[in-house]
């Protein structure tokens, strides 16, 4: 028959010491975790600053050739009102200044 009695104070301290010390371990261990985590999110937000700068230059050289293009549209829509003026001119003088017919 056993009888139930208090832990000695030398092995309730012993216990607690073995807690604090795999508290202590747990805290380094979330310590450590915790630097990676911030250095992961300084890495991801200097990728993010660089995508959008890079996204920024693409969307400015479309824009810039968006806009030659339409410049150009304008040059060759000139040319081809040009030509086709051209055209109908040959075709009234060959006609005699009558328009073509239809």
């Amino acid at each position: 028959m056993t009888t139930n009695q208090p832990e000695s104070t030398e092995a309730r301290l012993n216990r607690l010491e073995t807690l604090f010390v795999n508290m202590g371990e747990t805290v380094v261990g979330h310590d450590n975790t915790i630097d990676v985590l911030v250095a992961n999110i300084s890495q991801l937000t200097e990728n993010l600053n660089s995508l959008a700068e890079q996204t920024n230059r693409n969307i400015n050289n479309l824009a810039e050739q968006a806009a030659q293009d339409r410049q150009q549209a304008a040059i060759d829509r000139q040319r081809f009102d040009t030509r086709i003026n051209q055209i109908l001119e040959y075709l009234r003088d060959r006609n005699g200044g009558s328009s073509p017919p239809a």
